[in-house]
């Protein structure tokens, strides 16, 4: 892909969403006229992550079981799948479309599915080895998205994405409240519970969803292999939890790390016209990550507490890393050279 610096990227997607015509159809579409021409895009955007950020931490600190909570949250999440969908369209109808809220829009998405995949491990009350499988999966199939945009120059969304997740995990939530979350135990579908489905299925898809990632930028003749170290870091993150090397906790929390950073660095990299490579950061997680794997399997192991205070290391230095990304993404937006080439595209 012919890349020239100073050209403004442009928006390019491919949704092929089972649900989403319908959705805008019937929901977005009549309740656009509800929103002032006045209100600008990007305070629909803040919105909608704020209410999707409430709806877990509701779930976080109250840990609840079934009742009143699992309907609050998903009053919350389906306000935010709303306000997602509401914020561009908007723009578009009031003419304030702009780079900076693509930049603004995926960005706060990065924190909104690690919303999202807290939300699911609390609605199925997910084991602690597939609460790091799934805080994994969901938030990483977001930043294989933003790989793939950066290396194609196409937002690829494929079949099942947020419109139908959402559907189904406000529909568990829905059954959370009534009956509670051990109900998902009691279902069988011969040999697996409902329980089991609800893990394995995105477990599938979304594996088989990053492989496509993986297909697709290698058939458009551009390198792998730093989504590689990407994944190579996941799966050595998902070893030391299932090893207990780390805790639950510690798994999660690098895991967030590393996702916000490689989102942050893919979307920084598109709007400076520059291509992917393999990042140190994610180098050094692997090598460390393993280093550490191999010490826990010779008989030592770390303390609990100096574990969590290097974990948090960890992500203070990959916060730091993912902040420097967003600042330089944006700051590559109000160049004057790329406003130029945004006036002339």
């Amino acid at each position: 892909m012919l890349r020239v610096m100073g050209k403004a990227p442009v928006y390019k997607a491919d949704d092929r969403s089972l649900l989403l015509p319908y959705y805008k159809r019937f929901v977005i579409e009549p309740s656009l006229s509800l929103i002032p021409a006045r209100v600008h895009p990007n305070t629909i955007t803040h919105a909608g992550h704020l209410l999707n950020f409430l709806g877990a931490a509701l779930l976080v600190a109250l840990r609840p079981q079934a009742g009143w909570v699992f309907v609050a949250s998903l009053l919350l999440v389906q306000l935010y799948n709303w306000a997602d969908n509401a914020d561009g369209a908007h723009a578009r109808r009031t003419k304030q479309s702009s780079a900076y809220g693509e930049f603004l829009d995926h960005g706060l998405d990065s924190l909104n599915t690690t919303y999202i995949g807290l939300m699911t491990v609390y609605a199925l009350g997910s084991s602690p080895l597939w609460t790091v499988a799934i805080m994994i999966l969901i938030p990483g199939a977001g930043a294989m998205t933003y790989w793939e945009q950066s290396e194609t120059g196409v937002f690829r969304l494929g079949l099942l994405n947020q419109v139908e997740s959402l559907f189904v995990l406000s529909s568990v939530m829905a059954v959370d409240a009534i009956f509670g979350t051990g109900v998902w135990h009691q279902i069988k579908f011969g040999p697996l519970t409902a329980w089991d489905f609800f893990h394995l299925w995105p477990a599938l898809t979304i594996s088989f969803g990053k492989l496509r990632n993986l297909q697709r930028v290698h058939q458009a003749g551009r390198p792998i292999a730093p989504a590689l170290a990407f994944l190579g870091l996941h799966a050595l993150i998902f070893a030391a939890a299932y090893t207990h090397a780390v805790s639950t906790f510690v798994a999660v929390a690098f895991t967030v790390a590393v996702n916000l950073f490689w989102s942050a660095r893919m979307l920084s990299l598109r709007f400076q016209n520059k291509p992917p490579r393999v990042e140190p950061m994610l180098v050094m997680g692997v090598f460390g990550m393993a280093l550490y794997l191999a010490w826990c399997a010779s008989g030592r192991s770390l303390e609990p507490s100096m574990g969590v205070a290097l974990a948090a290391l960890t992500c203070v230095v990959y916060g730091i890393f993912s902040l420097r990304e967003a600042r330089d993404g944006i700051a590559s937006i109000h160049a004057p050279q790329f406003e130029q080439a945004t006036r002339q595209a």
